[in-house]
């Protein structure tokens, strides 16, 4: 004997005030944690004299970023903290927030770890190693059949 009928597609019915809040609706079935970790985009090219990286960075400055070469990779990582107060007459909101990421790349032999160069335009971490003069890279042709 069954007391009551239930319905697999019941949805919370939340106010709709909510949903408009949060510019989404809440039954769209999205991570609770999906922007807690990501990676930046990252970009490599292999020019002639050069290894060039390319980093997806927006809303970060230069001052917020390190680049390291520590045994033979590069490391870029940043962390950043904010903390942001509204006060009125009746009420007081604070906001915290922190973020932090770390890439790390295996350098070839080739790199001349004695010049990188590194800028930092819209957003963008354009990261130049150079290779080393006279050093051919040792490449072997592998058939398929």
């Amino acid at each position: 004997m069954k007391l009551f009928k239930w319905k697999s597609d019941i949805k919370p019915t939340f106010p709709n005030i909510i949903e408009k809040f949060f510019g989404k609706k809440i039954t769209d079935g999205v991570a609770p944690d999906e922007n807690v970790a990501t990676l930046p985009s990252v970009n490599i090219s292999d020019a002639n004299k050069a290894f060039e990286v390319d980093i997806a960075l927006p809303g970060l400055d230069k001052k917020d970023v390190k680049i390291e070469i520590q045994d033979n990779c590069l490391v870029v990582s940043s962390e950043k903290q904010y903390e942001k107060e509204d006060k009125d007459k009746n009420w007081i909101r604070r906001e915290y927030g922190y973020a932090s990421f770390q890439r790390m790349f295996e350098l070839p032999e080739n790199v001349d770890e004695n010049k990188v160069k590194a800028k930092m335009k819209n957003g963008v971490l354009s990261i130049s190693i150079a290779k080393k003069k006279g050093h051919e890279s040792n490449i072997k042709q592998i058939d398929v059949r």
